[in-house]
């Protein structure tokens, strides 16, 4: 079977750098009056390769410049297309923001000095600890939404569970079940209502997933969560008395896949429920195919800024695992994508700070957050796709397994008594990614799934 592991930044070919005077803001307030985090650090992402233009390494923000709106792109004289990143240049080097000192991690030795055998079985205890301390925050289907749900299904796939309350008990009744645990992708699969709420519908002729607050995040989340968790696709799907299976919905994300959208997600559910030659047309009658789809994601303008840029990642890592799966060229699109992943894997790790994780602010700072949430929220982002992409090999590396046992110590500040109620959604995204990459991690180390189920036990709904 195959196996694709789920969980973007706005760039363009470009030979050189170009600011006119006229962009830059010299009565800017200092840094730390804008953000309330380090920016004393800023780093420059990777260009991102578009199949018509060519591409040289060239910086576009020099030391102690400050961001002060998006990039853009300029065409210059020659014709040539240039991401241009406006800024506030600095009149003064800022002074460094004192840090609070780094939490332990939860290995007391240099992981050079210990051997191999004693570093993967401190590396899978720990993870086991975490996960296993994570199975249940409190989800159930009266509180919490359809994203909810699928948000914490991330780490446990097809062994997640949440709790079901039972609505006709009386309360005066000791002894009456109050509810039970059920799976969570067979709650979400038969539209059970989760804080009122149902993930699927239909326009009379095909299944769609609903896309918004409370639903999914992005077209095709709940597609490629399906993906990760290996779940069949003729796994069945209920809505009201009909019934339908995973493959109608992969059908109708085929029809809905436009130039004009985020095609990241439906990257990750087409690559796995699908093949290299499929061929298919949208609901404007148009022609696409996987290769065609990560043209337009190559092309596509992203937020270097933000979680959109590992989205982008994990579509262009999921469809060139695709073709390497099959043993296909990689070619045209596909080549320009594997060389982006493989530029962005050395960028990714250059930017790390001095607990091996990332800025909150993604990839346009290099620095430190005391905030757990605001760590796990990038740093889990990025890890998760950095462990997906990687070569098996890699996955022992230092700076690898130290970003790894440093989420998890960082999901360990989370309180026990942390509640999902008390959780807000950009909170509860934070601990479920990053949850997300340290099963992955795991899975792919150790190859097994992690033993992170409660014990009790979950009521199949089938």
């Amino acid at each position: 079977m195959k196996t694709l592991l789920f969980p973007t930044f706005f760039v363009i070919a470009f030979c050189g750098f170009a600011v006119a005077e006229d962009n830059t803001l010299d009565n800017m307030s200092a840094p730390e009056e804008i953000l309330s985090f380090d920016l004393t650090n800023e780093v420059t992402a990777p260009a991102q390769i578009v199949p018509s233009e060519k591409t040289e390494d060239t910086s576009l923000v020099l030391p102690g410049d400050i961001p002060v709106k998006p990039p853009m792109l300029v065409r210059l004289d020659s014709g040539q297309l240039v991401q241009v990143q406006y800024t506030s240049r600095s009149q003064k080097q800022s002074q460094p923001v004192a840090q609070p000192p780094a939490p332990e991690l939860p290995l007391q030795q240099d992981f050079n000095a210990m051997s191999e055998t004693e570093r993967l079985a401190t590396l899978k205890q720990s993870i086991q600890d975490v996960l296993r301390a994570n199975t249940r925050r409190g989800v159930n289907t009266q509180n919490q939404t359809p994203s909810d749900v699928l948000l914490m299904a991330l780490p446990y796939g097809a062994d997640a569970k949440v709790y079901q309350p039972n609505p006709n008990v009386d309360p005066r009744d000791k002894n009456a079940p109050k509810g039970n645990y059920v799976y969570s992708i067979g709650t979400l699969c038969w539209n059970i209502p989760c804080n009122g709420k149902t993930l699927l519908r239909s326009d009379g002729s095909k299944i769609i997933a609903r896309v918004g607050y409370g639903y999914q995040r992005l077209p095709a989340t709940f597609a490629a969560v399906l993906a990760m968790s290996n779940i069949m696709p003729n796994y069945e799907l209920k809505l009201g008395s009909s019934s339908y299976t995973i493959a109608n919905l992969i059908a109708s994300e085929r029809l809905a896949v436009s130039k004009d959208k985020n095609l990241s997600m439906a990257l990750v559910a087409l690559s796995f429920y699908g093949e290299s030659k499929d061929q298919w047309k949208n609901e404007l009658g148009e022609t696409w195919n996987i290769e065609k789809m990560v043209a337009s994601e190559l092309n596509r303008s992203l937020d270097q800024g933000s979680s959109d840029v590992t989205d982008w990642l994990l579509g262009l890592t999921s469809a060139v695992k695709l073709y390497e799966s099959e043993n296909k060229p990689i070619r045209g699109p596909l080549a320009l994508a594997k060389k982006q992943l493989q530029t962005y894997q050395d960028f990714v790790l250059s930017i790390q700070n001095d607990r091996y994780l990332w800025h909150p602010k993604f990839f346009l700072y290099k620095g430190f957050n005391p905030d757990a949430f605001e760590t796990m929220y990038s740093s889990g982002h990025i890890l998760r796709w950095l462990v997906y992409s990687l070569p098996d090999k890699e996955l022992q590396e230092p700076q690898v397994v130290r970003s790894v046992m440093s989420l998890a110590t960082t999901v360990n500040r989370v309180k026990p008594e942390t509640m999902a109620n008390s959780m807000s959604a950009k909170e509860m995204e934070s601990l479920a990614v990053s949850l997300h990459a340290l099963s992955l991690y795991y899975q792919r180390t150790f190859d097994e799934s992690p033993m992170a189920s409660p014990q009790d036990k979950a009521v199949a709904v089938r």
